[in-house]
């Protein structure tokens, strides 16, 4: 029961319209996922059904987080990181990877690297907000904002990183990458857009790592636009909202 009050009465529980958002998305998935696993004769099917899994999981991430003791940092996290991170897993799991639109529509890429960059920059202030709260300190608001600049770039470098890994260990069906220049070709010859590239190639050869390094470019371009968003309105640091206030009050009436 006191789970359930953390969930939907506690201090940073989600409203109504949150909740109702949050199972939208989930059940999109789960859609996606029997139909994957009971309907689609596709020879990738598993894949797509693993993937789905993977990020219907990451739609319950808050609600994971609130069993940490009280104590954990984690617990301070607002429910509004889940709004963001529901709609970004549906967008990039159902659109992105279920119905192919990273091939389809390559600006969807792009979009979902350079909007990441500033949204994972904004989940570091959160993260380094709630070890603030949790520690009741007074904190340099530029150091947080650069912290939160530097977690955007750990984050965005581990997601290539799995990127990699995941098309090491599945040559024959994993494309995290699009490192296979014959699914490229052939969904090119399928839907007549042209190659998912925006910077050109020059060589064949050179297909993927030009896919990754357009990924870290946008990561980097959204990290950088997270970060002065964050210079010029720091949220919970400024007005009533103001942590460092509300810590030095607390620690002069001690």
């Amino acid at each position: 029961m006191g789970y359930y009050k953390r969930i939907i009465k506690g201090e940073n529980s989600p409203k109504k319209w949150e909740l109702c958002l949050w199972w939208a998305c989930r059940l999109v998935l789960i859609s996606a996922l029997i139909h994957a696993l009971f309907i689609s004769k596709a020879d990738d099917r598993k894949l797509m059904a693993l993937q789905v899994v993977g990020n219907l999981i990451g739609m319950f991430a808050w609600e994971i987080l609130m069993l940490f003791p009280s104590n954990n940092l984690v617990r301070n996290l607002p429910a509004y990181i889940q709004d963001v991170s529901s709609i970004g897993l549906l967008t990039a799991s159902f659109g992105g990877a279920y119905l192919n639109l990273y091939y389809s529509m390559p600006v969807l890429d792009i979009v979902m690297h350079t909007v990441g960059g500033v949204l994972c920059t904004i989940l570091g202030y959160e993260i380094f907000c709630a070890m603030q709260i949790r520690d009741k300190t007074v904190n340099s608001v530029a150091i947080i904002a650069f912290a939160a600049f530097c977690f955007f770039f750990v984050a965005g470098n581990v997601w290539e990183l799995f990127e990699f890994i995941a098309d090491q260990l599945n040559p024959s069906i994993g494309d995290a990458q699009h490192w296979s220049l014959q699914l490229a070709i052939e969904a090119d010859l399928k839907d007549g857009i042209g190659m998912p590239n925006f910077i050109d190639a020059r060589d064949d050869m050179r297909y993927a790592i030009i896919d990754t390094m357009e990924d870290m470019i946008c990561n980097t371009v959204g990290g950088f636009a997270g970060w002065i968003i964050l210079k010029v309105f720091p949220y919970h640091h400024k007005g009533n909202n103001d942590l460092n206030k509300r810590f030095t009050k607390e620690v002069a009436n001690i």
